[in-house]
């Protein structure tokens, strides 16, 4: 189920908050092909980030206990 209320996408400075960095660490790790974006298409800056994504890259990253 779709939670309409809550966003899935969220653009660059709104994903580096959610990843507790800051964009322009976000975006270096972009740059690296880590975390992968979302082009608008029409050859602007603008990149959005799926929370799926965003969860995925905090589990492959986590340390310690699983």
């Amino acid at each position: 189920m779709v939670d309409v209320g809550k966003p899935r996408l969220l653009r660059t400075k709104e994903a580096a908050c959610y990843l507790g960095m800051s964009p322009w660490t976000l975006r270096r790790i972009v740059e690296r092909r880590e975390l992968p974006y979302i082009s608008s298409g029409d050859n602007t800056s603008a990149w959005r980030f799926d929370i799926q994504d965003l969860d995925r890259w905090i589990e492959a990253h986590r340390i310690g206990s699983k």
